[in-house]
């Protein structure tokens, strides 16, 4: 393992930034560390750049105890979500900027430093911008600047701080597919912090999902998304359907709905069911008989409040007896269901998962 973090705690007066939290990084990976204002992981990250100390725990690098080196032993480079480029200075200069200011025994000659920032500029695709300063340049490419200088040092970590968080959404897309494809190849040892789920997603080798100072689930993209480890996870990793259950006899009965679906192996009391909006089937309303709340196959009756119809899906809101149930789907088979808004219409569901309330337990559902 690159990075080994053991027990490590952080409070800021009464607040508790992380609670012992354990974690390892992996030589090469690029892991994302994923979670909502507040959740620590901006905390965790400067901890690991040594511009943080822990009140309690332990940090190595490389097998060797971090915590009393500086950010130079430390050997990290760092990329700022607001870029910190030296405004009095060309691209080249910020750049050139790390190695510049090493100690003369270790600083490389100007002809050294001249081709490793030309090679970096290259890289990042800003060669023929090298002689411009930060305010001639757009967001994405200041930021790529920012990683080229967090580069230039040869850092056996990267750590990236909201990298893309003043970037536009389109902008955001194209530079972390660019990252993406720079880490391929260089195979340096990063970790990010976000808050966007997305982003996360499509981007890190795994994803570490942080609460209120404590580690939720580390796991793969696929993994974490799919098979979340608690209600936060769940919750938290794109748009949901909640619903409050009861769980009796090994049956879970969502409240105020005719809708049950098998409980196996968990205990009675309260619990919670969560459906992802594609997991959610629409029907016809032809399938129930006169007054029925629940037809035969399952569905239950629903009012569509509104329909968002833009590009190959369609966002739908129903009223399910007074829940709020979203459902996706594609805009061809919405318009074969031939369903508007206040019309009436049956609501299925599909595959979800339920969480008894209070325990990190689960089980899944899937009622296709």
């Amino acid at each position: 393992m690159t990075i080994r973090v053991s027990g490590i705690c952080k409070r800021f007066g009464s607040f508790v930034a992380l609670d012992r939290v354990d974690l390892e990084i992996r030589t090469g990976e690029l892991l994302a560390l994923l979670g909502p204002s507040g959740s620590g992981k901006t905390t965790l990250l400067r901890i690991l750049g040594g511009l943080e100390r822990p009140d309690q725990g332990s940090l190595t690098f490389f097998g060797e105890a971090a915590l009393g080196l500086t950010p130079r032993d430390r050997q990290v480079g760092f990329v700022f979500q607001h870029y910190s480029l030296f405004r009095h200075m060309t691209v080249f200069n910020n750049v050139a900027f790390g190695l510049d200011v090493l100690a003369r025994k270790d600083r490389p000659s100007r002809a050294a430093i001249t081709e490793k920032v030309t090679e970096l500029l290259r890289m990042v695709q800003l060669e023929p911008l090298a002689d411009r300063y930060p305010s001639q340049l757009s967001g994405g490419q200041r930021q790529r600047v920012a990683l080229a200088r967090a580069l230039a040092i040869e850092p056996r970590v990267l750590l990236l701080d909201e990298p893309f968080g003043a970037l536009d959404a389109k902008v955001r897309k194209e530079l972390r597919r660019w990252l993406r494809r720079l880490h391929d190849e260089m195979h340096i040892t990063s970790v990010f912090v976000t808050h966007d789920q997305e982003e996360a997603l499509e981007l890190a080798d795994r994803v570490v999902v942080m609460n209120r100072g404590r580690i939720e689930q580390v796991g793969i993209p696929s993994q974490v998304y799919n098979d979340p480890a608690s209600p936060f996870v769940y919750d938290f990793l794109g748009n949901v359907n909640r619903f409050d259950c009861v769980i009796e006899a090994g049956v879970a009965r969502i409240a105020g709905l005719e809708m049950a679906f098998p409980a196996v192996g968990m205990t009675a009391g309260p619990a919670v069911a969560f459906f992802r909006p594609h997991d959610i089937e629409l029907t016809r309303l032809e399938a129930f008989a006169k007054e029925e709340a629940v037809s035969a196959e399952g569905a239950s009756r629903a009012q569509v409040r509104h329909i968002y119809a833009i590009g190959p899906s369609a966002r739908i809101e129903l009223d399910c007896a007074g829940h709020s149930v979203e459902v996706v789907m594609d805009q061809d088979r919405l318009r074969g269901l031939g369903v508007n808004g206040g019309d009436w219409c049956g609501v299925k569901l599909g595959r979800g998962r339920l969480f008894r309330a209070g325990v990190v337990a689960a089980t899944s559902i899937d009622q296709r």
